[in-house]
């Protein structure tokens, strides 16, 4: 089995479809093809059902692609790594992050990261809907996500801060000048709502609630896939929304309030691939580790 075949599959079950595969690959589509046939026949079985007017993943096919397609995410990343050591590069990772990210915490990271392990980064802002695919599908090496995970090919590290949240309102909503607010205030309010990805289901219910914690059904409001469309569906008035407590520092607005609410704290964690063993990945872990424990200095210089 060729590292080639497996990127012509891989390249196949993304786009489901010969010709683009091979643009993507530049390669001829017979070359494609060719490939394609050659690992049906070392894995034993059709991985692809192919009609004049379709292609799709077989089971087979299915269960083909997660078992290569981290393992082959892994062998290009540490090719990549191997090539910049060769050079005489300084190992730098794609970080990704959502929101505000680490918030104050970021810079400490990034100079405990280079002075203890000599690992530079690029930062890669991802939205709500691809905090983890981006990582899943390597666009990034790794990125800091809102906890609950819900991403089947991925692990949470140490968590590096727990945050309360807060309720969003406009400035001029009937709970604006409460203390504290009772969840159960929802079930008269509407909430935004995320597009359809069941890899999201334990974090959109967290998030972005259907109902309150006593079961009553919250309304669903506008879809949004970033924070800051979150802050203009607030502010227009269409809807409430939940968000850490630390954001009212970094996205103040005038139209909007920041409401104390009875619900519990959520994490935020470093997430790699289950698969991802690289020892810049486990310097990235160790460095995270060090940054919860207090073993970082966070004063700023």
């Amino acid at each position: 089995m060729e590292l080639r075949q497996i990127d012509c599959f891989l390249a196949v079950a993304t786009d489901l479809h010969f010709g683009k595969a091979a643009e993507r690959l530049s390669l001829a589509q017979s070359s494609v093809s060719e490939a394609v046939r050659s690992l049906e026949q070392e894995v034993g079985g059709q991985l692809f059902m192919r009609t004049s007017r379709r292609v799709q993943l077989t089971p087979l096919g299915e269960k083909f692609r997660l078992g290569v397609e981290p393992a082959a995410l892994v062998l290009r990343a540490t090719l990549d790594d191997c090539r910049k050591t060769a050079l005489g590069q300084t190992n730098r990772l794609r970080i990704g992050f959502f929101g505000g990210g680490l918030y104050e915490l970021t810079l400490p990271f990034v100079r405990h990261l280079k002075s203890k392990f000599h690992i530079d980064v690029e930062w890669v802002e991802l939205s709500i809907l691809d905090q983890f695919e981006a990582v899943a599908s390597g666009k990034v090496d790794a990125a800091f996500c809102r906890l609950p995970l819900s991403h089947d090919g991925l692990v949470q590290c140490a968590i590096l801060f727990e945050d309360k949240r807060k309720l969003m309102v406009p400035a001029d909503h009937r709970l604006a000048h409460r203390s504290l607010i009772d969840p159960e205030e929802l079930a008269f309010e509407t909430m935004p709502t995320l597009p359809d990805n069941h890899q999201l289901g334990a974090f959109a219910a967290v998030h972005f609630p259907d109902h309150t914690p006593a079961g009553r059904p919250i309304a669903r409001g506008p879809v949004v896939t970033t924070v800051r469309e979150c802050l203009a569906v607030v502010e227009s008035g269409e809807a409430v929304a939940l968000m850490l407590g630390r954001a009212e520092r970094y996205y103040p607005n005038p139209g909007i309030r920041y409401m104390e609410i009875d619900i519990p704290p959520v994490g935020t964690a470093l997430v790699r691939r289950r698969a991802d063993r690289r020892r810049a990945i486990q310097d990235l872990e160790e460095c995270s580790r060090d940054l919860a424990a207090g073993l970082v200095d966070t004063v700023e210089h």
